[in-house]
């Protein structure tokens, strides 16, 4: 029994030093005193003159905050075009489209999630 305790323990030590430094980096409204954050605003949400992407949805995940985007190159992300599935910001966004729909849209790169921040049909 000490055994397995001892290593809990130690299992959840190692766990905490690792995950340490993710929650000591910087984050858009939230700064560390001193630091470069304090002398520069919070980065803003897209702007009107945000890269947007055309594309077309091929599929919809309403329940998961999901779409499945045919999408011409990522110039913010230089992304060559494809087809893969994006994050919303806004999850339920999802059930406001459909299968076919043109859209433009801007994503993000969220520590390796792909996340879509605005989109909109095309016109």
């Amino acid at each position: 029994m000490k055994n397995i305790t001892t290593t809990t323990i130690a299992a959840l030590a190692l766990g905490a030093a690792l995950l340490a430094p993710a929650f000591a980096q910087e984050h858009p409204g939230h700064s560390n005193p001193g630091s470069s954050a304090d002398k520069a605003p919070a980065a803003a949400a897209p702007s009107a003159n945000a890269v947007m992407t055309a594309g077309e949805i091929t599929r919809v995940d309403a329940r998961g905050g999901k779409l499945t985007i045919r999408h011409e190159d990522i110039k913010n992300l230089e992304m060559p075009a494809m087809t893969m599935v994006f994050a919303l910001k806004d999850g339920a966004q999802a059930a406001q489209f459909n299968a076919g729909d043109k859209v433009r849209f801007h994503v993000q790169d969220d520590g390796g999630t792909l996340t879509i921040t605005r989109i909109e049909r095309a016109k």
